[in-house]
């Protein structure tokens, strides 16, 4: 005899336990039940208004006020159509870098509108850029719009996003970040503008962590303020081998860096329950507003 099939109490067909599941759909009612409890993360943006770890270099300040254009005279550079896109006062300040400290390798997290100027500035100066970017067809789009002789001088990494846990918490980051510790090493400037949130943090431990004396690092959007939480959570001990120049009146903020000396091996920190939560929810959010970039 043929078992009827199971049924609910209403008398509808019950949901086999073996039904598979949608990930994406998990993950989407996952993000949907925590949007009450994080939600703008109020309280993450009161923390970030404490003191960052990192203390100042008159040599490091100096060359910073050098470079930064003066906010009473408007760039001339055109602002991109791209909403993502690095605004002129920026790009104004990374030309008078690239200027003044000539760098014989470059590396940018997040590719766009610094991948033309750096390969520019790269293609006529015996220079190379490397750039990693997650979004496959952003890569191929930022490599075509650069003339042949800047992308002799550019090697455009597509490295897309996969979650990775360290100690307890979880960011949605770039894949083969490991394989990166040789050009981070070598780099002489350094541009922190990627991936999204959820995975910046991991990016920032990974280059500090692997930088070498006088690399300066540029930071991007810290007038964010999750990315000025993420700085002020370095650990002391790591915070002590570099310097430090914010420029908050930079349209996206700006945080320059500067090794002072080689930094140890340093974990990622939990920081707190909250923090480890938050870290899941925002792997999810940008899992399920962005993908992974394949």
């Amino acid at each position: 005899m043929v078992p009827a099939a199971p049924t609910t109490v209403a008398g509808a067909p019950a949901r086999s336990n073996s039904a598979p599941v949608d990930a994406r759909k998990l993950a989407e009612a996952i993000v949907a039940r925590a949007e009450g409890h994080f939600h703008d993360e109020q309280l993450g943006m009161a923390r970030a208004m404490g003191p960052l770890p990192f203390s100042s270099a008159p040599d490091l300040q100096a060359l910073v006020s050098a470079c930064y254009p003066s906010t009473d005279r408007p760039s001339a550079r055109p602002r991109s159509e791209n909403q993502y896109a690095l605004m002129p006062d920026t790009l104004d300040f990374l030309q008078a870098l690239l200027d003044r400290t000539a760098p014989k390798l470059i590396l940018e997290f997040g590719s766009g509108e610094s991948t033309r100027l750096f390969a520019d500035w790269a293609s006529t100066n015996d220079a190379r850029l490397v750039s990693v970017e997650h979004e496959r067809s952003w890569v191929d789009e930022v490599a075509r719009r650069l003339r042949p002789e800047q992308r002799q001088a550019v090697t455009m990494v597509h490295a897309p996003l996969r979650p990775v846990r360290l100690g307890l918490r979880q960011f949605l980051t770039y894949r083969f970040l490991d394989q990166l510790a040789a050009q981070v090493a070598q780099a002489d400037l350094l541009l922190l503008d990627g991936p999204h949130i959820s995975g910046r943090e991991a990016v920032l431990y990974f280059v500090l962590a692997n930088t070498r004396p006088g690399k300066l690092i540029v930071v991007d959007d810290f007038r964010h303020y999750s990315v000025r939480e993420m700085l002020i959570g370095i650990p002391p001990a790591l915070a002590g081998c570099f310097a430090a120049v914010p420029l908050p009146e930079n349209s996206h903020g700006l945080y320059v860096l500067q090794c002072l000396r080689q930094p140890a091996a340093t974990k990622v920190p939990n920081l707190g329950v909250r923090p480890i939560l938050r870290s899941y929810w925002r792997s999810l959010r940008d899992f399920r507003v962005y993908g992974t970039g394949d």
